[in-house]
């Protein structure tokens, strides 16, 4: 796997797939030099973790921390890693695509705002940085879409906004903790407009379930009512797509449930206070709701 330089306290970010089934850590520099290293904490969630150098010995120097929010699709990219073994390994490409939610594979919960790139990604880069032009981080690789498991042009990195987030609480708290809605949705697309009726103007997030007892519950936010199985969960193919769409949260607007767990994980805390935007019954609502917590995933 692959890393880099987060701070001069010797603090190295990589994936957590990387350290994942670790027993001892060993990092290696482009000047040759070595040292043992310690895991620090992880994120599942987020496919992120942090190691710590042990009795570091020469200056570090941390890269450049970018803006992944201002990348748009055609800008050059830069991965550095170590694929196939092949080390300090350079590649690269541009911006795919930036709206993307991603599976991190170990958890329930999905990546946001991911940094699609056609960058060669291969196994080895994980961890990696991935680089603007200016040489400032906007992601950490992390995954290939591939049917052989080699690079096919479609690489993912973790959004370095998300990064920014996560790592310092890793590193201060030992863990991350996401603010949580406790809904399940879905886009609004053509099917759900010719059965419910929705106008052709309102997109958004249609929620789909409420957690019983949730921040989204609490606040008065409705669900679907189409027939459930004994679980509670929503029968496929007999929704009603009645439930409220999410169109705003705090007057930023939700194009899709992607958008919306990207601005969850980017931009709000638990406990935090939000004004929700809804369309129910022909008209926007605004409703109030204090955010909950994700259960934590180490």
């Amino acid at each position: 796997g692959s890393g880099f330089v987060w701070d001069t306290d010797g603090h190295i970010v990589t994936n957590y797939h990387v350290i994942q089934n670790a027993n001892t850590l060993t990092v290696k520099f482009f000047n040759g030099r070595e040292y043992r290293a310690d895991i620090v904490a992880f994120d599942p969630d987020a496919d992120l973790a942090v190691v710590k150098l042990r009795d570091v010995e020469h200056e570090l120097v941390p890269l450049a921390v970018g803006n992944s929010s201002e990348l748009r699709p055609g800008e050059l990219m830069i991965a550095l890693g170590n694929p196939f073994g092949e080390e300090f390994t350079m590649t690269t490409g541009i911006v795919s695509a930036v709206t993307r939610t991603l599976n991190s594979g170990f958890s329930l919960y999905a990546i946001p705002a991911v940094v699609q790139t056609d960058a060669a990604i291969n196994p080895g880069n994980s961890g990696g940085p991935l680089l603007d032009m200016d040489a400032a981080v906007i992601g950490v690789n992390t995954q290939i879409r591939s049917e052989s498991g080699q690079n096919s042009g479609v690489g993912f990195a973790v959004p370095v906004d998300l990064v920014k987030r996560v790592v310092p609480s890793l590193i201060e708290d030992g863990q991350h903790t996401y603010a949580l809605m406790g809904i399940s949705g879905e886009a609004v697309n053509i099917e759900k407009r010719e059965t419910a009726g929705i106008p052709g103007e309102i997109v958004g997030a249609i929620v789909m379930s409420v957690t019983s007892g949730g921040p989204a519950e609490t606040a008065g936010i409705r669900a679907d009512t189409g027939p459930r199985a004994n679980n509670g969960v929503l029968l496929r193919g007999t929704e009603n797509f009645d439930g409220d769409i999410i169109v705003s949260i705090n007057s930023t607007r939700i194009t899709s449930m992607d958008a919306l767990i990207a601005y969850l994980a980017l931009n709000t805390a638990p406990g935090e206070e939000i004004v929700v935007g809804i369309f129910r019954d022909g008209v926007e609502k605004a409703i109030e709701m204090t955010l909950g917590a994700r259960p934590t995933n180490t």
